[in-house]
């Protein structure tokens, strides 16, 4: 660093809370629309420059998930005001940047190997809106079309729609199932961390068994409230994510009682060490329950062990819910909880100014507990637990891939060991 540089860094940095933005400007997006942007950042023009809210304004933009990087910096002016200038990494690469497509062997805990193809453009027309396709055949049949927009209209009101149409043989029950669904959803946000969401899903459902056929028409509204500080929805260091959202099925019908889920979950993320590093040690608490009211349909029975409930647990298949001594894995009522400590080894980093990529690794402690009593039954219910490690890639598209390798436990005794693969943190 030469004299002259040292000489204007310190002047900057002793004036930086008086200095007054005088202006606001951003560069780098050559597709997405200016007002896509101009929406996220909150900073504002003839204030005093405020590192907190321009911190803020770059999770904002990274958040939304079609960049790969957004810096900022002060640009100093001669009448000591600066420009606060927001630099934008977009890949606007039709394929391999907006659209990313591919057909390759897929394993599911659930349904095992399937081959999957389809398609995901993101950032569609340059307005952040999304739309997908997929199918898969083998273990997972299935045909999707989706569209989604997170600000389609207003203060942040959002649209989603899907069209999806699976077949497979139930894990665990001796059914074969196809289901047919249309789904819609509309949300808003009130300010950045009071997200709503209400909507509705048909649905069709076939049982299938070598002499049985069973056919359920439903409407199943839904909805989520969420209150959401994180600073970095990917990967967050900070910040409290509380989430609670009901689904529900009522024949069309009336051939059957009607049935609520309510689901309530809450993560807590805290930096453990030095704030301004770029490889911080993150603690990561999470805890999830599930309540069940209405009729207790056996077809709509949930498992705990899996890679996004109690790690170290193979998803359970036919064999294991004919064993009467597991059948503590099974019920329609439940909670699990899980604590990680991450680290990441390899900050977010864009390669050859189109692709992020990041990889963190973690240990974790994941227990959970399940009932087909009544949900004040779980207290009294011996959960299962496990520990383990965790390896979390970060990318374009999954934005995390995960792979987990975890130790079960029952009864302080140890029962399975298991690797998961998953899409997105367990926490």
């Amino acid at each position: 660093m030469n004299f002259r540089v040292i000489i204007f860094i310190i002047p900057l940095l002793g004036y930086s809370q008086n200095l007054n933005v005088s202006d606001i400007t951003y560069k780098g997006n050559t597709f997405t629309k200016d007002y896509v942007i101009e929406r996220e950042i909150q900073h504002a023009v003839g204030t005093s420059l405020d590192s907190a809210i321009a911190e803020a304004d770059k999770n904002r933009l990274i958040n939304l998930g079609i960049f790969a990087d957004v810096e900022w910096k002060a640009i100093p002016l001669e009448d000591r005001s600066v420009i606060l200038e927001y630099r934008i990494i977009e890949n606007d690469d039709f394929f391999g940047g907006r659209f990313i497509g591919l057909g390759a062997p897929v394993y599911d805990e659930k349904t095992g190997w399937s081959f999957t193809g389809g398609g995901f453009l993101k950032n569609f027309r340059g307005r952040n809106e999304q739309i997908g396709f997929g199918f898969s055949t083998g273990g997972f049949n299935t045909i999707a079309f989706a569209y989604s927009n997170p600000w389609i209209s207003g203060d942040h009101i959002s649209f989603g729609s899907d069209i999806v149409k699976n077949k497979y043989d139930h894990p665990f029950l001796n059914y074969n199932i196809e289901i047919k669904s249309f789904e819609m959803n509309v949300g808003r946000y009130f300010g950045y961390q009071r997200k709503t969401s209400i909507g509705f899903e048909l649905e069709e459902f076939h049982f299938i068994t070598d002499t049985i056929f069973s056919k359920y028409q439903y409407i199943a509204p839904q909805g989520s409230f969420a209150y959401d500080t994180r600073d970095l929805y990917d990967n967050p260091r900070k910040g409290v994510l509380l989430r609670e959202m009901f689904f529900s099925r009522f024949d069309i019908n009336g051939k059957i009682e009607r049935n609520i889920t309510w689901i309530q979950s809450l993560s807590i993320y805290k930096q453990l060490n030095n704030s301004k590093t770029d490889k911080p040690l993150i603690l990561a608490w999470g805890a999830t329950s599930q309540m069940n009211i209405g009729i207790k349909d056996q077809r709509f029975l949930s498992a705990m062990g899996s890679g996004n409930t109690v790690r170290g647990f193979s998803y359970p298949n036919r064999l294991v819910f004919s064993d009467t001594n597991q059948k503590y894995r099974f019920g329609f009522n439940s909670f699990y909880s899980s604590v990680e400590i991450r680290k990441i080894v390899i900050p977010r980093k864009v390669i050859a100014d189109r692709y992020e990529f990041g990889i963190t690794v973690a240990s974790f402690i994941d227990y959970g507990a399940t009932t087909s009593d009544h949900f004040a039954k779980l207290f009294k219910t011996e959960g299962i637990g496990s520990t383990g490690f965790s390896f979390q890639f970060q990318g374009p598209w999954p934005s995390i891939i995960r792979i987990d390798y975890g130790w079960g436990f029952y009864r302080n005794k140890l029962a399975q060991r298991a690797i998961h693969l998953e899409i997105g943190h367990k926490i």
